[in-house]
């Protein structure tokens, strides 16, 4: 009796099932990150095309120069 003549068994089908289980999560975390994406696009066209142009650095530093100038002018007040 030759192993090939036999259907193929659980040890074959489950890699299979593995594999197809996989894809279907790969997927769904495609669609996803797709729906992020248009989400967060939507969201840079609400907040208008000037605020496009902004980046987290440039947000960083405004902040840092508004604790700095209010922190000169609490100073002055003090005197």
């Amino acid at each position: 009796m030759s192993s090939s003549a036999l259907p193929p068994g659980p040890e074959v089908s489950f890699p299979l099932l593995q594999e197809e289980q996989h894809q279907r999560e790969l997927s769904l975390l495609r669609k996803r990150l797709e729906e992020l994406e248009t989400t967060q696009r939507k969201q840079l066209q609400d907040l208008g095309p000037s605020r496009e142009r902004v980046t987290v650095g440039a947000y960083r530093d405004l902040a840092r120069n508004k604790i700095a100038g209010e922190g000169d002018a609490q100073s002055e007040d003090s005197k």
